[in-house]
C-alpha cells in the first residue's frame, strides 16, 4: 500500500491523501496490470475502477495533470496504445493538451472525447454507450 484517499462530500479539497503520499509518483491501479495492449489513463480512482469493471485496463493519475514519473511508470507496462480519458472540464482538457506534448514521442497516443453533459467516464452508465465513446477515440 502506498497510501490512502478520502473523498469528502461538500468540502474543499474534495480528496485528501495520506500524509507523505506523493500523487505525482504513483498511479492508482498500476499494481493490477501487466503487459497490456491498451491502457486508459483517467483522473480519478473511481474512474479507473469504473473502466476496469468493464474490462478496460486503466490507471488514475489522481489529478488532471500527468507527471514525468507517472509517464515512466506507464512505460514499465509497455502498452501498445495509451488512451487519455480525462474529465470533460477545463482542467481535464488542459491535462490532455499537456499529456499529448509530454507523451506523444513515447507511445501511440489517443484521447476520448466525452459527450456533452458528461463530466467523466463514470457518468456514462450504459456499457454500450461507453463502448461507443471509447471506439470513437481520436488518434493523436
Amino acid at each position: 500500500m502506498a497510501g490512502w484517499i478520502t473523498r469528502r462530500i461538500q468540502a474543499a479539497p474534495k480528496y485528501l491523501f495520506s500524509r507523505g503520499f506523493q500523487k505525482s509518483k504513483n498511479l492508482f491501479g498500476i499494481d493490477q496490470l501487466d503487459n497490456i495492449n491498451t491502457l486508459f489513463v483517467v483522473e480519478g480512482a473511481f474512474d479507473a475502477m469504473w473502466l476496469d469493471q468493464y474490462g478496460y485496463a486503466s490507471v488514475a493519475i489522481l489529478g488532471s495533470s500527468i507527471s514525468s514519473s507517472q509517464i515512466n511508470l506507464i512505460s514499465l507496462l509497455n502498452p501498445t496504445e495509451v488512451v487519455l480519458c480525462l474529465d470533460n472540464d477545463e482542467a481535464g482538457q488542459n491535462g490532455v493538451s499537456k499529456a499529448t506534448l509530454d507523451m506523444s514521442n513515447r507511445f501511440m497516443l489517443s484521447y476520448v472525447k466525452l459527450p456533452r453533459g458528461y463530466k467523466d467516464v463514470q457518468e456514462i452508465q450504459r456499457i454500450d454507450q461507453l463502448s461507443k465513446v471509447i471506439q470513437n477515440r481520436t488518434l493523436w
